[in-house]
């Protein structure tokens, strides 16, 4: 087996073969069947830590989710993931007894020290939303909660994968930030905003978002943020706004920067 150095060049190289040009999470169970891939979806809520697997047994292929995951983007990321495996040849993490494969956590798929794991992921991103759609529908329009909400839907994938996508394109300077409770879980900035954000490991107290996290209520648009609480590098010309919502019950959110 060897490592396919274009992730995104065979993801859309399988669009194309496939004809697939409208949403193409609809259409993940019929890639993996033309490769004769069976798919398994089994809810194991006591294995929370396992999101999907690629099992090779012979000449037999298969792909195992756990839709313990609700999330269904997480789940389409998942099997676009393993696709990516396969697609790309990537050699086996492990080999039991007849069977071989990867097993895949939600730690793994976010592992970008792993080269596989972030082939995979590309690979994944490109298959659900392929540049040449997402871009398109972007129009210009300013990273919001709305045009996250609308992309997602359509491209039936997370918010989350959603917006890491937007930043991609987006000529803007955004960063989003992900938290549970008051602790920054995550981060994805825009080109523009690359390397601004301070050495945080908690919400600023005295922000918007700390306000919103701490009351559990959802900003409803933005709001005129303090440069000097979110950024390491402050122009006085800076405007910076910020929005934050969350999943309450969860205890997780999602805070926008941008200026």
């Amino acid at each position: 087996m060897s490592f396919d150095p274009a992730p995104e060049v065979k993801a859309n190289w399988v669009l194309e073969k496939m004809g697939i040009f409208d949403t193409p999470a609809l259409h993940l169970d019929e890639i993996a069947a033309s490769q004769k891939i069976k798919i398994g979806r089994r809810s194991l809520p006591n294995d929370m830590d396992f999101s999907g697997a690629l099992l090779f047994r012979g000449d037999k292929r298969a792909i195992l989710l756990n839709t313990a995951i609700p999330n269904i983007g997480r789940q389409n990321f998942t099997l676009a993931h393993e696709l990516g495996h396969y697609f790309l040849r990537h050699k086996p993490d492990f080999q039991q007894s007849k069977e071989m494969g990867f097993r895949c956590s939600p730690k793994d798929m976010k592992d970008t020290h792993k080269p596989q794991e972030i082939a995979a992921n590309c690979f994944a991103t490109e298959l659900l939303m392929p540049a040449s759609q997402f871009r398109p529908m972007m129009s210009g329009a300013p990273l919001d909660y709305t045009l996250i909400n609308h992309l997602a839907r359509y491209f039936v994938v997370s918010k989350h994968a959603c917006g890491s996508r937007i930043l991609e394109f987006t000529r803007d300077a955004c960063i989003i930030i992900r938290t549970r409770s008051f602790v920054i879980t995550g981060k994805n900035e825009s080109l523009a905003a690359r390397r601004r954000l301070l050495p945080l490991t908690h919400v600023p107290i005295g922000s918007a978002a700390y306000s919103a996290i701490q009351n559990k209520e959802n900003q409803i648009a933005f709001s005129e943020a303090n440069p000097v609480l979110w950024l390491a590098r402050v122009n006085p010309t800076i405007q910076l706004y910020e929005c934050t919502r969350g999943s309450w019950e969860n205890g997780v959110a999602t805070t926008i920067l941008k200026w």
